[in-house]
């Protein structure tokens, strides 16, 4: 049988493409297991991403080009079987890690839930990302027969006659998966959005004033009511603009007063005389306010540190989300209309999906250096 253009273009690109996913999820694997800076929780499902792009690397599309240089080719029936059932599992495997990863970025983003850094409950979570694509396919692929479909020109159950062992499958390991990862970086974004608006709302209606209040009877002088004497008390809101401050750091901080006194029983005297600017300075006791600057510095660092780590991370896992949709989206709506699609579709689709698991470590590359 003659092979045409098409095929010997599919078996180049596949070809790149495996040189290029085993050594990168190799990488990947051992610099985040073998640096301790990277060995944190949010580099788990990377780690275990990764293990599942190598394995489909190994079983899907090497066995691809091999069918594609001998379409007529007939594989042993247990070879042929282990095919057609690791290849859509470990693909639904990575959509599961998309939703992983989705879920871990979204607690740790929009909520103060602490669920999901616990050990346990991702170890949990990944261990269902693994058990379920596999569990789901294992009835269609006992009950139905496997062999070469035309096609897609490799082994599949593409003609099972069970569609309820087809149907189950596709809707909760690949369809909910990735529309609930969808979902939770859109959340993401709409609270990042939010975050932002609010924040430039909150400088935007507070101005740079400061109340100030102050006790006659603090500096020699009391106001008389009755037989009390009651310190008399006069409010001023001071324009911070064209002020020196330093009280911060408990030191001294001067302003002027553009307010005029609100004393109930001022003298009529002192409310006829005109309005003069006055300057107050204000000293902050050292031994109220003890001066903490290296630790306000450590913590406004570390909490900035922090913020722009998780800024990082969530970037990062938003490419790789950006990246597998662009990859593994067509072959995702394929599983619905796949007797309807053209076999030229179907290789191109199979060769995207191939391609995100090259272009993963890239990704973590690329943003690890940002």
């Amino acid at each position: 049988m003659v092979i045409s253009t098409g095929m010997y273009i599919a078996t180049i690109v596949t070809a790149v493409i495996i040189v290029v996913t085993i050594p990168g999820c190799l990488l990947t694997i051992v610099t985040i297991s073998t640096r301790p800076n990277l060995r944190k929780l949010v580099n788990v499902p990377l780690v275990s991403l990764s293990c599942a792009d190598l394995l489909f690397a190994i079983c899907g599309p090497a066995l691809w080009i091999y069918h594609y240089l001998h379409p007529q080719w007939e594989p042993p029936g247990a070879l042929c079987w282990f095919e057609a059932y690791t290849t859509p599992a470990l693909f639904a495997v990575s959509i599961g890690h998309m939703l992983c990863i989705a879920l871990q970025r979204y607690f740790n983003v929009c909520t103060y839930s602490t669920c999901l850094k616990s050990t346990r409950v991702l170890i949990a979570m990944l261990s269902l990302t693994w058990l379920l694509p596999f569990a789901f396919l294992l009835p269609l692929s006992v009950l139905s027969e496997t062999k070469v479909d035309p096609k897609t020109k490799r082994c599949a159950t593409a003609g099972s006659t069970y569609l309820w062992a087809k149907i189950i499958p596709a809707i909760f390991v690949y369809i909910t998966p990735y529309v609930a990862s969808f979902v939770c970086y859109a959340l993401i974004q709409m609270h990042v959005r939010k975050s932002k608006n609010r924040v430039k709302a909150h400088a935007g209606h507070h101005s740079n004033r400061l109340a100030v209040q102050f006790s006659k009877g603090e500096r020699g002088g009391a106001h008389v009511k009755g037989n009390d004497a009651v310190p008399s008390t006069s409010t001023a809101t001071v324009q911070t603009t064209h002020a020196s401050r330093k009280a911060d750091d408990g030191g001294v901080w001067m302003g002027y007063d553009s307010s005029s006194s609100s004393d109930e029983d001022q003298n009529v005297e002192e409310q006829n005389k005109p309005d003069k600017t006055k300057v107050f300075i204000l000293v902050a006791p050292a031994s109220d306010q003890p001066r903490t600057d290296n630790n306000q510095h450590a913590s406004q660092g570390s909490s900035s540190q922090s913020n722009a780590a998780e800024r990082q991370i969530t970037k990062m896992m938003m490419t790789l989300f950006a990246a597998f949709t662009a990859c593994c989206l067509p072959m995702i709506l394929m599983v619905l209309f796949y007797n309807k699609v053209p076999s030229e579709a179907v290789m191109v689709a199979s060769t995207l999906v191939a391609l995100n698991g090259a272009l993963n470590p890239i990704v973590y590359a690329w943003r690890s250096r940002d």
